[in-house]
Protein backbone atom coordinates (compact mmCIF):
# COMPACT_ATOMS: atom_id res chain seq x y z
CA UNK A 1 0.00 0.00 0.00
CA UNK A 2 1.48 3.29 -0.75
CA UNK A 3 1.76 6.05 1.92
CA UNK A 4 -1.40 8.27 0.38
CA UNK A 5 -3.83 5.45 -0.86
CA UNK A 6 -6.16 4.21 1.34
CA UNK A 7 -7.96 1.29 1.07
CA UNK A 8 -12.06 0.91 0.20
CA UNK A 9 -14.65 2.45 3.13
CA UNK A 10 -14.58 -1.25 4.95
CA UNK A 11 -18.56 -1.21 6.96
CA UNK A 12 -18.33 -3.81 9.56
CA UNK A 13 -15.56 -4.20 12.11
CA UNK A 14 -14.89 -7.45 11.54
CA UNK A 15 -13.91 -6.48 7.62
CA UNK A 16 -11.63 -3.80 9.21
CA UNK A 17 -9.99 -6.20 11.84
CA UNK A 18 -8.86 -8.42 9.15
CA UNK A 19 -7.60 -5.43 6.73
CA UNK A 20 -5.77 -5.04 9.84
CA UNK A 21 -4.49 -8.63 10.32
CA UNK A 22 -3.35 -8.85 6.91
CA UNK A 23 -1.56 -5.38 6.97
CA UNK A 24 0.10 -6.40 10.33
CA UNK A 25 1.64 -10.18 8.87
CA UNK A 26 2.67 -7.72 5.69
CA UNK A 27 4.57 -5.37 7.97
CA UNK A 28 8.47 -5.94 8.23
CA UNK A 29 11.28 -3.71 7.90
CA UNK A 30 12.61 -1.66 5.02
CA UNK A 31 16.06 -1.28 4.25
CA UNK A 32 15.74 1.72 1.66
CA UNK A 33 13.24 3.30 4.14
CA UNK A 34 13.72 2.44 7.62
CA UNK A 35 11.03 4.84 9.02
CA UNK A 36 8.32 3.36 6.93
CA UNK A 37 7.78 0.26 9.40
CA UNK A 38 7.27 2.70 12.54
CA UNK A 39 4.96 4.91 10.45
CA UNK A 40 2.90 1.82 9.09
CA UNK A 41 2.88 -0.10 12.82
CA UNK A 42 1.96 3.14 13.84
CA UNK A 43 -1.14 3.63 11.38
CA UNK A 44 -2.20 0.41 12.46
CA UNK A 45 -1.97 1.10 16.37
CA UNK A 46 -4.60 4.00 15.56
CA UNK A 47 -7.03 2.31 13.09
CA UNK A 48 -7.02 -0.35 15.89
CA UNK A 49 -7.73 2.05 18.79
CA UNK A 50 -10.47 4.34 16.44
CA UNK A 51 -11.92 0.49 15.98
CA UNK A 52 -11.97 -0.19 19.70
CA UNK A 53 -13.30 3.41 20.90
CA UNK A 54 -16.41 2.82 17.82
CA UNK A 55 -17.24 -0.63 18.70
CA UNK A 56 -17.33 0.34 22.84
Amino acid sequence: MQRNERPAPVERPSDLLAELASRLRRLSPDHRNPHRFHEEKSEIAHELARLARKVA
